[in-house]
């Protein structure tokens, strides 16, 4: 989870207390608090592009789908390539392991 400060940067909001840093960060400009809080909060997902495998973290619901490394537009989150080909040696197939912990 983010919350997005009045420049407009992302700030990561650590777990379990992401609702403090939300509430510090937006203390400031506390009217319409719960409109500010769906407006500038948002949740980043890892994303790998498949043409150069640079790593990356977005916004899958507001972000453009771009490699800030090559600039291409072939990118998935690492939930979408679940039961896929691996994309480095295209012979594995990515799953999914259940280990009872979340990140």
């Amino acid at each position: 989870m983010y919350v997005t400060d009045q420049t407009g940067k992302r700030i990561k909001c650590p777990h379990p207390h992401e609702f403090w840093t939300v509430a510090e960060v937006l203390r400031a400009e506390a009217t319409r608090t719960e409109e500010l809080i769906e407006q500038r909060t948002g949740f980043n997902s890892y994303c790998l592009c498949l043409d150069c495998l640079a790593n990356l973290e977005i916004d899958l619901e507001r972000d453009a789908r771009v490699c800030p490394s090559c600039k291409s537009t072939h990118i998935a989150s690492l939930r979408e390539m679940v039961g896929g080909t691996c994309p480095k040696c295209k012979e594995g197939t990515i799953q999914e392991i259940e280990t009872g912990w979340w990140s």
